[in-house]
C-alpha cells in the first residue's frame, strides 16, 4: 500500500477504507491490464523477462532476438492480410489531416481496445497556461479520443489539470486554450485540481524526494484507465515536457509550492520528483500530439530556454505532423525527444543529450517501474512517417 487518509476541512482530502480499497484494486487492474497488453502485443519482437511478478507498471523489458521467417512461407505478422503485431511505440504522420496521423500511430500499437464499455477513463490534459496548442493540449485532439471513448461505450470522462502552481486561474486557462469547451462538448467539463476536488495521500515512503505531503486527486486514482493526452515541447527548466513532466499537474498545488519540492524547481531533484509521482500510478496509453510542436522556450509561449541568443522574443513552434501512442511512458517520451532533436535550436537543453542520457529519461528508468530501460528496447513503427529512419536513429543513440 503507498496510500494513506485521513479527513481535513477545506482541502476534502478523504478518511475512507473502502476509498483506498477502491484505489488499491484499480491500481492492480491498471497494472494487470497494462502488462497484458504489453505482453499480448509487443510479445512477439520483445522478451517477457520481468514482467512476471511485475508489481508496478512495466519494468524492464529486453529485446528477443529476432527471429528468421517462416520457412513454411506463412505470412509474417505485420504482411498485407494478417493479423498486424503492435509495436511498443506507434507513429503517424499525415501532411494535413491531423486526425489521419493519429489514427495511423494508434493503428501501430495497443490502441485504446482495452478500454470495454462501462469503464471510467480520467484524460491527463496539459494546461499549464491559457496558451493554445501546442503549448496546451489540442482541443481537437481531445475531441477525436473523447469521440473514440464515447464509440467504445464510455460514459464516465474525467478531464482535469491545474496549472503552474502560482497560476491562481486554472479555470481561465482551460477555457482560454479551448480544453474547457471541448470537455462540454463530449458531454463532460474539465475540473480544476484544486480545494473543490477530492485527494488522497501518497505514503512518504514512495515520494522521498518531496518534502511534506504529497495529495493526488481521487478522480485520478480511482478511474479504470488514465490517458494522457500530452504535447511535444521544450522547457526552459527540465529540457523537455511531455508525458512525465506533466504528472506534477497532479499534485495539490499547496503541495507543490512547498519549500523543497517545486517552488524553486530544484533540477538536482526535479527529475526523481516527477519519477516518483509517475510511479504512484498507471497510464493505460499516451497519447502525445507532435502535429506542431513547441521547438525553443516553453512551457508556456514566454518562457526562455538558458542560452537563449540575443532578440529571442517568444517560443518557437513548428510543425512535425506526427502524433505518437505508446503504452510506456519512457517510450512515448523517448520518441518524443528524438522528434525535438531534429528541429530545436542547438541551445536548447535538449539537445545537450542522447534521447535516453536525457536526466528525466533517466530518473524514470532509474526508477524501476516506469518502462524500457535502454536503446535496444526501443521499438518504433510508423510506416506512414517519412521522417522514422531519423527519429529511430536518434532514439536508440548511444
Amino acid at each position: 500500500m503507498i496510500l494513506k487518509t485521513s479527513r481535513k476541512s477545506g482541502g476534502r482530502l478523504i478518511d475512507s477504507k473502502s476509498l483506498t480499497e477502491e484505489y488499491e484494486a484499480k491500481e492492480l487492474s491498471r497494472r494487470q491490464m497494462l502488462q497484458s497488453a504489453m505482453v499480448a502485443s509487443v510479445g512477439a519482437w520483445l522478451g517477457t523477462a520481468g514482467l512476471a511478478g511485475c508489481t508496478t507498471n512495466v519494468t524492464t523489458i529486453k529485446q528477443a532476438p529476432e527471429e528468421a521467417p517462416p520457412e513454411d512461407g506463412t505470412p509474417s505478422p505485420d504482411a498485407p492480410g494478417a493479423t498486424k503485431t503492435p509495436h511498443l511505440v506507434g507513429m503517424g504522420y499525415h501532411a494535413t489531416d491531423r486526425a489521419a496521423a493519429l489514427r495511423a500511430a494508434l493503428e501501430e500499437t495497443v490502441g485504446l481496445g482495452m478500454i470495454k464499455a462501462g469503464q471510467s477513463v480520467c484524460i491527463r490534459v496539459n494546461s499549464n497556461s491559457g496558451d493554445v496548442y501546442p503549448y496546451s493540449t489540442s482541443p481537437d485532439t481531445l475531441l477525436a479520443v473523447g469521440g473514440m471513448l464515447r464509440d467504445l461505450g464510455v460514459t464516465d470522462i474525467r478531464i482535469g489539470d491545474r496549472s503552474f502552481w502560482g497560476d491562481p486561474n486554472t479555470a481561465g486557462n482551460l477555457e482560454a486554450n479551448g480544453i474547457a469547451q471541448a470537455a462540454r462538448t463530449l458531454g463532460t467539463k474539465a475540473v480544476v485540481y484544486d480545494d473543490s476536488v477530492d485527494w488522497m495521500t501518497l505514503g512518504s515512503a514512495s515520494v522521498p524526494n518531496w518534502k511534506g505531503t504529497v495529495r493526488l486527486p481521487t478522480t485520478v486514482t480511482t478511474a479504470d484507465h488514465v490517458l494522457i493526452l500530452s504535447c511535444v515541447k521544450t522547457h526552459f527548466i527540465s529540457s523537455v515536457t511531455m508525458s512525465l513532466k506533466i504528472a506534477l499537474g497532479l499534485v495539490h498545488p499547496t503541495d507543490r509550492q512547498r519549500d523543497g519540492n517545486l517552488k524553486t524547481h530544484d533540477t538536482r531533484i526535479l527529475h526523481q520528483q516527477i519519477a516518483q509521482i509517475n510511479s504512484a500510478f498507471t497510464a493505460s496509453l499516451v497519447i502525445q500530439d507532435g502535429y506542431s510542436a513547441v521547438i525553443s522556450g516553453g512551457p508556456t509561449m514566454r518562457d526562455k530556454p538558458q542560452g537563449a541568443p540575443a532578440g529571442w522574443s517568444g517560443g518557437i513552434t513548428g510543425d512535425p505532423k506526427v502524433f505518437i501512442v505508446s503504452p510506456d511512458r519512457i517510450a512515448a517520451d523517448v520518441a518524443g525527444i528524438a522528434v525535438l532533436q531534429t528541429l530545436s535550436p542547438a541551445y536548447e537543453q535538449v539537445q545537450k543529450s542522447t534521447a535516453f542520457a536525457n536526466p528525466m529519461i533517466q530518473a524514470a528508468i532509474a526508477a524501476g517501474n516506469l518502462g524500457i530501460t535502454s536503446p535496444a528496447a526501443f521499438d518504433l513503427s510508423g510506416p506512414t512517417v517519412p521522417s522514422l529512419e531519423t527519429f529511430l536513429a536518434k532514439a536508440r543513440a548511444a
